[in-house]
């Protein structure tokens, strides 16, 4: 018995050690995520509603959120002062993205296929490059957008695990969400 416990406990202590070495963590987040993608992208199509996927660097998750309809701009001639709108969206560096989001009323997608979930093992998240925004998201939560007209933003989210990285390659005019082993080059 003493024998069967100490090769259990060896083997549930190996197992996560083994997945972060061979990359398995980091392949299978990157394929989940890439599957969501794909499935947000016909979600806002077929809604006809703006939705976007948010990533959270920090707390290494990510979910769906989408608005009723189409998103945009309002018109409002009583804009929140710029203050105002760092104090909402602390994690938010662009100016235009805050009032984007200030004047959105964006809420959880509840969907089988497209659900919240966690980065497995030590998988993390590496800059998110995302078409819009000067530099790499590092830090907060970075949104990608999915359209009502069938597109999206065309983004690059690397997921990182030790030494393995697979990037997400999201195209925008096709939703197509691929996995490429290794880092992608950005042009900005």
């Amino acid at each position: 018995m003493i024998v069967v416990g100490v090769i259990a406990l060896a083997a549930t202590l190996a197992v996560p050690a083994l997945a972060s070495i061979t990359g398995a963590n980091a392949r299978k987040a990157a394929g989940e995520l890439a599957g969501s993608m794909r499935a947000l992208y016909d979600v806002a199509a077929l809604r006809n509603a703006t939705c976007r996927m948010a990533l959270d660097l920090e707390k290494r998750s990510w979910w769906a959120e989408c608005a009723p309809g189409r998103a945009g701009i309002a018109h409002d001639p009583e804009r929140a002062s710029e203050r105002s709108l760092e104090e909402r969206f602390p994690d938010e560096k662009d100016a235009e993205v805050r009032k984007l989001l200030a004047e959105t009323t964006f809420g959880k997608l509840e969907d089988r296929l497209v659900r919240a979930r966690e980065l497995p093992g030590r998988a993390a998240f590496g800059p998110v490059h995302v078409d819009g925004r000067r530099g790499a998201v590092e830090s907060g939560v970075a949104y990608v957008y999915f359209f009502a007209g069938g597109q999206a933003q065309h983004a690059v989210v690397p997921i990182v695990d030790g030494d393995n990285r697979y990037t997400i390659v999201l195209e925008p005019f096709t939703g197509r969400a691929r996995v490429v082993t290794g880092a992608v080059e950005v042009r900005e």
